[in-house]
């Protein structure tokens, strides 16, 4: 297929509808952005692709080149007056026999499809071979209608369509494979909408027909060739697509608790036997693995979750390492090149920032490690926090294993603090402890009998007249 097959993909119109001022084609669908799914997919299939670019085609060449570098080709079109002057804009390139023309906001197609255009196409020897679906939903009224009378077939586009057509449910997907002899001389003969002034790839089919050349269809389910332009049918088609991947991550062998409420992104990879918890979100390139647990409403981006660890509900982790058998959360955020070793327990309402935790390491409520390298079998009090930015620099803080750090301790990096050695609760560290030490700094504490009396007396604050009638301590 891919010898004599080349793809035309049209990405040049305003995204108007979207209301947002920017190019729809680079809004993401489970993580990846609109205009990357067909030229994927095109890619997968060995297909040379052209993409039509216009409205903010720096943005949309950009982001192409950054997945495909230069094996797409651009044609600018430098004035948006309808797809047919859109595929006049490549005539130049066109070097092989048969030429594939889609629009950019269809992410849903897949290559069953475009295998089986190519199939009917050529074994039908058609000059113009187009995807058609069926459906009766009037707010779908944007969809071109397929109208088939005696051996004649057009399309009327929706804007030209002047009569109540409720009968014709047959609407065309906007996919078409189209003989490059009979286009060469067809596209010239296109002729601008009396009602848009623009010129419709459709007319090709019209032109076609009339000439009595060959025109076939292909049909497939209208949820593939769904295409995009509001904000409501972009939430459409993701929820489509996310649903697609869900089933797929069952089929594996992945419990969703509640798969309705569940996001999940199309790079992200999950082990079996894992099971992931109501309103949790799995963003970019998060991997999981065997048997882990994933509880309610936590977030995971471009994370790493090794076999059987378990993220308790409203965690967030985000660019970590979480080895075998850790313990993050509940209310923990993890995030920024953290590594979290084996068994670790990263808990309740504690951040870890661009540290390693060593295997068993406790740190399990109300703490802030930033920029920390700490060992194995460290026990970490509650209000823990190392103090790593000193208002120009972020400086490290090591702790060695098998360190007890007391409750409500402030370590001021860069400071070490040695292997098996303690800290007294409500501690600031300033200096390097060294091994087997315990480290006390805190003020002494004096207690003065039976002054709590006083301090209850209002005497006692030597209350005062002042010049406007008030009493001020």
């Amino acid at each position: 297929m891919n010898r004599n097959l080349q793809a035309i993909i049209l990405a040049a119109g305003k995204s108007t509808r979207f209301n947002t001022k920017q190019s729809k084609l680079t809004e993401k669908i489970c993580g990846q952005e609109m205009i990357l799914y067909p030229t994927k997919l095109l890619a997968s299939l060995g297909i040379a692709t052209t993409v039509v670019v216009g409205y903010q085609r720096e943005i949309v060449e950009s982001l192409i080149r950054k997945n495909h570098g230069e094996r797409v080709k651009f044609v600018h079109q430098k004035e948006q007056i309808g797809t047919g002057h859109a595929l006049l804009c490549t005539q130049e390139l066109w070097d092989k026999k048969h030429i594939l023309i889609l629009n950019g906001d269809v992410p849903l197609i897949n290559s069953d499809l475009i295998n089986s255009l190519y199939q009917k196409h050529i074994k039908e020897n058609a000059q113009v071979t187009f995807v058609t679906a069926h459906n009766i939903d009037p707010s779908l009224s944007a969809y071109g209608r397929v109208v088939q009378e005696g051996n004649k077939i057009k399309i009327i586009e929706a804007k030209d369509d002047k009569e109540e057509r409720k009968e014709h449910c047959c609407i065309n997907a906007g996919i078409y494979l189209i003989n490059k002899d009979f286009l060469q001389t067809a596209i010239h003969e296109l002729e601008k909408s009396k009602v848009t002034g623009e010129l419709y790839i459709t007319d090709l089919i019209h032109n076609a027909s009339d000439k009595g050349l060959k025109v076939e269809t292909v049909s497939t389910s209208f949820d593939i060739i769904r295409g995009i332009n509001t904000l409501q049918e972009l939430w459409a088609v993701e929820q489509i697509k996310r649903s697609e991947l869900i089933k797929y991550w069952m089929d594996k062998g992945i419990r969703f608790y509640a798969a309705q409420n569940n996001h999940i992104d199309l790079n992200v990879t999950i082990g079996a036997g894992t099971s992931i918890g109501a309103s949790v979100q799995l963003y970019g390139s998060t991997k999981i693995g065997n048997n882990c647990v994933i509880e309610a409403f936590s977030i995971l981006e471009n994370a790493v979750i090794e076999d059987h660890a378990n993220i308790k509900s409203h965690s967030v982790v985000k660019d970590a390492i979480i080895k075998n058998k850790s313990i993050i959360g509940p209310f923990a955020h993890v995030h920024s090149d953290t590594i979290v070793s084996t068994q670790a327990n990263i808990g309740n309402f504690v951040e870890v920032k661009k540290s390693e935790v060593g295997a068993n390491t406790k740190i399990k409520h109300l703490s802030y490690i930033g920029d920390a390298q700490i060992g194995n079998d460290v026990n970490i009090g509650a209000g823990t926090i190392t103090c790593n930015f000193n208002g120009l620099t972020k400086e490290k803080t090591k702790i060695e294993d098998n360190v007890c750090i007391g409750s409500n301790n402030s370590l001021i990096a860069p400071i070490c603090i040695g292997k098996d050695a303690c800290t007294a609760a409500g501690s600031v560290i300033t200096r390097d402890v060294p091994a087997d030490a315990l480290a006390i700094a805190r003020a002494h504490q004096i207690n003065k009998e039976e002054y709590s009396k006083k301090l209850k007396q209002p005497a006692f604050y030597g209350a005062k007249k002042v010049h406007n009638d008030t009493t001020t301590v």
